[in-house]
């Protein structure tokens, strides 16, 4: 109980800050949507998932080599183990992201953008110095997160968020109007921010170029590229069918359907950034002082409450698409709004994943997820080849859905293999009927006004579910009084310490 407790504790930090992260993003996507066309909004999804698959490559992994050799650095005899470790992929994260860059940027005149279907070349020969910018900001991070320092991992989170949205709409509204601008304000602020966190790295010997170890290098790229080429599998499955949208259908039909894309990806965020950020370094704090078993009933009673939560944020999304798109993305973007359910319920199954990578890391079995990436990748593009000529736009987001479906499973079957867990199909299945039940009710509801029936449906999905699950679900209720309990025992805490001060200085006085 311990660890669940542990996992709530830090899950609660990082949701903290995704929950203003969200809201950032609620504040600055209207404004966005309403600034540029349907279809200069389709070329700046294209231009950023450009960089961002470049940017997956320039890390080649090594995000997933902070995590997995911390602890062994960290708890080492040798003082000079945590800075060798982390110079070595710092400085071997940089080598790679300025060689890309600079290939990437000579092959722009030479056509690249006009493959790609980017008619903005100058946005997007700016945009390239986000490759070393992003790729080095992720090695922080994971730092951060190996390191549990969850509330300075938030205010960077935070700050460079708030600070790229209020610069870039400077830009936009005081400057000009354009593509460049926007990527502009980018590159500006998230440079700042990775250079103002270099003197603190540097006062702990971590970014001594001194340190870097070829042998440890070596190791990390033999243990990192299975999940590189996974990361890149993934970074064309999740954003690949941009590009096929761009072809088939053009940049308005790109348009709609990233608009779409980018709500539902604050549903997945919300519900499981937090817990992807919390998990791993918590099971690997099982495994390493608990064993096995302790790690099998952690994840098994995580996964259960997880699936829970997961119904709710689904069923949500299902009943308030419309209002959420015209509330959001303005009524120019309403023709997206039957294109969430699909994105959404396909995110929030590839969420699901994060339960099974743990087991798969421990056991070094890095090449299955790879494996189910690539293939999920696969499916994806054949069925966006096959379904947008015929379908049109929906048939990018049911590619999405049944591909992200498709990888889950297979990661599913082998994970169990080397780490199996419990999983109550019946209480999954109770989950699953009281949610489509209270969907189904909450839909005949109609409200004139998108943010009154946001509010208003979603919060009666979110309490009609947990009505019919207090009934219906014992464990549901266990959780619920739970809940209850260490919300009126925090309350209690706060009016204790409030009235503490007071009775300290009755004592002063009396003596």
């Amino acid at each position: 109980m311990s660890a669940i407790k542990t996992l709530y504790r830090h899950s609660s930090h990082y949701l903290g800050g995704r929950l203003v992260l969200m809201l950032l993003g609620f504040a600055s996507f209207p404004i966005f949507t309403r600034i540029f066309s349907v279809a200069d909004y389709g070329i700046i999804s294209l231009i950023s998932n450009a960089v961002l698959l470049l940017t997956v490559v320039s890390k080649f992994g090594f995000q997933n080599a902070v995590q997995r050799y911390y602890p062994e650095a960290a708890n080492s005899a040798d003082p000079d183990s945590l800075p060798r470790y982390y110079a070595t992929l710092f400085y071997g994260t940089a080598l790679i992201a300025a060689l890309l860059t600079l290939l990437f940027a000579l092959s722009i005149p030479l056509g690249s953008a006009r493959f790609l279907g980017i008619s903005a070349t100058g946005a997007l020969l700016l945009a390239t110095s986000l490759i070393g910018i992003r790729a080095l900001r992720s090695m922080q991070m994971n730092l951060l997160q190996m390191e549990n320092k969850t509330k300075l991992f938030n205010i960077m989170d935070i700050v460079q968020k708030a600070l790229g949205i209020a610069v870039t709409c400077l830009l936009l509204f005081f400057w000009r109007k354009s593509i460049f601008a926007f990527f502009l304000g980018m590159v500006a602020v998230e440079g700042a921010v990775v250079l103002q966190y270099w003197p603190l790295m540097a006062r702990r010997r971590l970014l001594s170029p001194w340190m870097v170890d070829g042998k440890f290098l070596r190791n990390a790229m033999a243990f990192s590229f299975p999940l590189m080429a996974a990361e890149i599998s993934w970074v064309v499955l999740d954003t690949g069918d941009r590009f096929f949208v761009q072809r088939f259908l053009g940049s308005q039909a790109l348009g709609y359907y990233s608009a779409a894309y980018g709500v539902a990806t604050y549903w997945q965020e919300v519900l499981t950034v937090p817990l992807t950020l919390a998990l791993f370094p918590i099971c690997m704090k099982l495994w390493a002082s608990k064993g096995k078993q302790e790690t099998q009933s952690f994840l098994s009673r995580s996964f259960d409450q997880f699936l829970m939560g997961t119904v709710a944020v689904v069923c949500v999304a299902m009943v308030t698409s419309r209002d959420l798109i015209v509330l959001l993305a303005s009524k120019k973007f309403q023709e997206a709004h039957g294109l969430l359910p699909y994105l959404v319920i396909g995110l929030v199954l590839c969420a699901t994943m994060i339960f099974f990578r743990p087991g798969l890391l421990i056991y070094e079995r890095a090449s299955k997820i790879a494996t189910a990436t690539l293939y999920a990748c696969l499916l994806n593009i054949a069925m966006n080849i096959v379904l947008l000529p015929r379908v049109g736009i929906i048939g990018a987001a049911i590619a999405t859905m049944v591909s992200y479906a498709a990888m889950v499973g297979f990661l599913a079957y082998e994970s169990w293999k080397v780490l199996p867990f419990k999983l109550d199909v019946l209480a999954l299945a109770r989950y699953i009927v009281a949610g489509a039940g209270v969907a189904w009710l909450v839909s005949r509801l109609t409200l004139p006004i998108p943010l009154i029936g946001a509010v208003v449906k979603g919060g009666l999905v979110v309490v009609l579910y947990a009505v019919v699950l207090w009934i219906v679900d014992r464990r549901a209720r266990g959780l619920m009084a739970q809940a209850w309990g260490l919300a009126m025992n925090r309350v209690r805490r706060q009016s204790e310490a409030s009235l503490a001060p007071a009775g300290k200085e009755e004592m002063v006085v009396n003596r």
